[in-house]
């Protein structure tokens, strides 16, 4: 089955297979400075086409497993 494209209000919490395309609007590191400035993820600011705005966090666990499409 092909992947679809959604928007922000169309998705719902589970694994899925549907794709978002957004724009990121910021991004910031999050660091444990207590462990040396360890990473420990990622927060961002995502704008879809509707012009929704969401925020997400990817945890440094995850960050090798992230595809981003042109």
């Amino acid at each position: 089955m092909a992947n679809m494209t959604v928007l922000h209000s169309d998705l719902q919490a589970g694994h899925s297979s549907s794709t978002v395309q957004v724009r990121l609007l910021r991004f910031w590191e999050a660091r444990n400075f207590r462990r040396g400035g360890e990473l420990m993820g990622v927060d961002m600011l995502l704008l879809d086409s509707q012009a929704t705005v969401m925020s997400a966090t990817v945890c440094c666990h995850f960050q090798s497993t992230m595809s981003f499409g042109n």
